[in-house]
């Protein structure tokens, strides 16, 4: 409950955040609605602008105030008069210094058109080739102040979740959008700095950008791990043969090269750089593989961290996640780890605290396994000295869901309601993460006790997890890209 409490406290000063930046934007364009700055992207070295003037199809809804020359551009101050859409035709001089070849200097006349619609408030919006509002330099400094906070609140939340054991779903997307926030906000203060973001399409633009600068910036993390994955499965392959399963770091590594490839490089498929339909599936494809790069990172690090993180010396319970066991019933190595890591950590405890815990070797029997895997555990047990009053025995489990959900079963026909007892769970390392997950959705809080794996098999059992990962959270994944398809669909259109 404290956790829940501490979570809405974060996501309220966010929400409460975004409320003051909307606010703030809202009022800045009303008291600048009298003065729109309509940059026209014309230059002239070392000219000023000496007149001005312009003439309209729908007269009285917006003036011409003044024509400057900023950092050598031709800029127009309106102001609005009222509600209404009309189209201005201004006329202006530029004047260009005397010198020898022209010694009564030099004057140009041009011409330029906007297109421009006043509404609620004064507030100007320019429908021109840039589309634009007045007030759109506060929006955009409230813009970077939200991404600032998102950035700010995704990650404390996503170090507080490790710092009190809340591994979730949710810590991986704090960690995800705290990574693509952080991004856009470096690109966005870069692009300010150097007077690049001026329009709303302008920033717009940035955004469409920031897809390939998400890509480039993670690439030596990413390359990174497909690296070290494509490399571990062919030691992995080398020691534990050549199944389907034991290529999956292989395969990752060449697919996302290849995405990586054909997002960065429109031209590598020509069909890219002619219609509307093909730039806004390659923008589609580009933030794709950027959510799931930011997604992956939060999920490699949410996993390292679950399995460092050290459990409480104070539990009841100590369930046995189970595996596969050997035809005559003994443990593999990888559950044996398991079961160890569980006893290390009870005989730790009694030692520290004069407290014993119950463990609860959890684990059915597969089709080709003598005994069900939460007997050969017990009997283990039974071996290294735990007296059979300490045991509960699983046996009916056939996935990591039903170890916890039966496990529940088991405890709380011992002592009553689970949730007033504490709990641990002992697995392998790169299976730590997802039993978090799963004992949550199962109604009932354990932390974890880490085992270790050989580090040849780590990568790829990891890349199983996570595939795992995906396919529970299938539909919030597919709703993300959706959402992600449809943003780019409108903002090819507009």
């Amino acid at each position: 409950m404290d956790k829940l409490k501490t979570r809405n406290k974060k996501l309220i000063i966010l929400n409460i955040g975004v409320a003051l930046a909307i606010i703030v934007s809202f009022v800045g364009a009303i008291i600048s609605a009298k003065a729109y700055r309509f940059h026209t992207s014309e230059y002239y070295t070392n000219a000023k602008m000496v007149s001005a003037s312009a003439e309209y199809t729908n007269e009285g809804v917006v003036e011409l105030i003044e024509g400057v020359s900023e950092k050598d551009e031709a800029v127009f101050v309106f102001r609005s008069l009222k509600r209404g859409t009309t189209e201005a035709t201004i006329t202006y001089s530029m004047e260009y210094p005397k010198n020898e070849e022209h010694p009564d200097g030099v004057v140009i006349q041009r011409t330029v058109s906007g297109k421009f619609t006043v509404g609620i408030f004064g507030i100007i919006i320019d429908r021109s080739m840039l589309v634009n509002f007045s007030g759109f330099g506060i929006f955009i400094y409230c813009l970077m102040f939200v991404l600032l906070l998102t950035v700010v609140i995704m990650l404390w939340s996503f170090i507080d979740s490790f710092r009190k054991g809340a591994f979730s779903y949710a810590m991986v997307a704090n960690g995800g959008i705290g990574i693509f926030a952080a991004i856009l906000l470096l690109i966005t203060a870069y692009k300010l700095y150097n007077n690049a973001v001026r329009t709303l399409t302008g920033y717009l633009a940035i955004v469409n950008e920031v897809g390939a600068w998400v890509i480039v910036l993670l690439a030596p993390v990413m390359f990174f791990l497909a690296a070290f994955l494509f490399f571990s499965n062919f030691w992995l392959i080398r020691h534990e043969g050549r199944r389907p399963a034991n290529t999956l770091g292989i395969l990752f590594a060449v697919l996302w090269i290849a995405a990586t490839v054909v997002s960065l490089e429109p031209e590598f498929l020509s069909i890219y750089t002619r219609t509307l339909t093909a730039k806004i599936i390659h923008c589609v494809i580009l933030y794709a593989l950027c959510y799931f790069e930011c997604m992956f990172i939060a999920t490699v690090a949410s996993a390292f961290l679950a399995s460092r993180y050290k459990t409480h010396e104070d539990r009841d319970y100590i369930i046995i996640l189970g595996c596969r066991i050997r035809k005559d019933g003994t443990l593999t190595p990888l559950l044996k780890g398991r079961v160890d890591s569980a006893l290390k950590f009870e005989k730790a405890q009694f030692e520290k605290t004069g407290k014993h815990a119950v463990f609860v070797p959890s684990g059915g029997q597969g089709a080709d396994e003598v005994m069900s895997e939460g007997e050969a555990m017990e009997r283990y047990l039974l071996d290294q000295g735990v007296p059979a009053e300490r045991i509960l025995r699983e046996d009916k489990s056939g996935s990591t869901y039903e170890n916890m959900k039966f496990s529940r079963a088991v405890i709380e026909k011992h002592c009553g309601n689970i949730r007033e007892k504490l709990v641990a769970f002992a697995t392998t390392n790169y299976h730590v993460f997802r039993g978090y997950i799963l004992a949550r959705k199962c109604g009932f809080y354990a932390s974890g006790i880490s085992a270790k794996t050989k580090t040849y098999f780590y990568p790829n059992a990891f890349l199983r997890e996570f595939a795992g990962l995906l396919v529970d959270k299938k539909f919030t994944h597919a709703v993300s890209i959706l959402l992600i398809a449809l943003f780019f669909i409108w903002l090819m259109l507009l």
